[in-house]
């Protein structure tokens, strides 16, 4: 198929990772020239995968900036778009270009913008892979992966030992914060015991690696330790954190994006399910461990708890360890 289509990224880190079979797909099918558009900072999770010819960064919201962009790219003269995100903003920026094709879902009051609607599976959760899957579907591209996959290249390699060649194998890797909201969050006494447990038993560093306002609560898990040389802080971009993910021995994190990357990386992944629906992060991976507790408010969704948050208090360090040292003794 001739021409030029472009895609709107996801937003959230996780979705990010979750849409690359559905951008694989599109890419070994006869899309002509593809580009993306999307935040900067995160674009370098799909570094070595060849999905694009071109990426816009979105990360300047100014007004003037973006109606710039915008008249710069009518002059590409795009064939199709693709808006992945449920986002008006996304279907509208597509609308204000002029594009003869919009694809995608027709939620948040976008239908009269969007061409090509897809139709919506049902009331039950489903898939955010699948639910991308279903777009390349509708537009007659074939399915080549159905599970995340990404790699490092060998820059981003030689950048992280440049950055940090103080961080050597074997090391465990603790995810503790969630961007979405508290209520996914297992307690940070939690962390602190098993990453005491872990050097305990076995003599291995497990690395913090925060998110964005989350230098406090890393350091309330060192604070807690036992033993001090259990668990280290480190801060990384989105390109070295995925290396380091990438290192791992072993991953534990709370139900948010980066537990994605370490499975599309194929690193065994320990992930604890707190309120949200698992449903919509259920794809194949040989690598996930799921930890999850039934509960008559579970799932809620919400980004805070007003009950007792037993749905990750009750996942305790010791059911955890049990997991990693399954993990490092197998690999022993």
């Amino acid at each position: 198929m001739i021409g030029k289509t472009i895609v709107y990224l996801p937003n959230w880190l996780g979705d990010m990772v979750m849409a690359t079979p559905f951008l694989h797909a599109l890419r070994n099918s006869d899309y002509g020239e593809l580009w993306a558009i999307g935040k900067a900072s995160a674009i370098h999770i799909y570094n070595g995968l060849n999905l694009f010819d071109r990426f816009i960064s979105i990360d300047d919201k100014g007004i003037v900036a973006s109606l710039e962009r915008s008249r710069e790219l009518k002059k590409v003269g795009f064939n199709r778009a693709v808006a992945l995100p449920h986002s008006f903003r996304s279907a509208f920026f597509f609308y204000n270009l002029r594009i003869g094709e919009i694809i995608g879902y027709s939620r948040n009051s976008r239908g009269f913008m969007i061409h090509h609607k897809i139709r919506e599976k049902g009331e039950s959760p489903e898939s955010t892979v699948e639910h991308y899957l279903r777009i390349a579907d509708a537009m007659g591209a074939h399915r080549t992966i159905q599970s995340p996959l990404l790699m490092v290249t060998e820059d981003e390699e030689i950048r992280f030992r440049e950055n940090f060649d103080n961080i050597t194998a074997p090391y465990g890797v603790l995810i503790f914060g969630a961007e979405y909201g508290p209520s996914k969050c297992w307690p940070p006494k939690h962390f602190s015991r098993l990453a005491d447990m872990i050097f305990e038993t076995y003599g291995i560093k497990t690395y913090l690696l925060p998110g964005k306002e989350e230098k406090a609560l890393a350091q309330s898990i060192i604070d807690g330790l036992a033993n001090k040389e259990a668990a280290v802080i480190r801060d990384m971009n989105v390109r070295d954190l995925k290396v380091c993910l990438s290192r791992a021995a072993f991953v534990v994190s709370n139900d948010t994006g980066p537990r994605h990357i370490s499975a599309a990386l194929s690193v065994p992944t320990i992930v604890l399910l707190g309120p949200m629906d698992d449903r919509y992060t259920d794809y194949l991976s040989f690598c996930t461990y799921k930890i999850s507790r039934t509960m008559p408010c579970r799932p809620c969704n919400k980004k805070q708890c007003s009950k007792g948050h037993e749905c990750l208090t009750t996942i305790l360090p010791d059911e955890v360890f049990g997991i990693v040292r399954g993990i490092i003794e197998k690999k022993e």
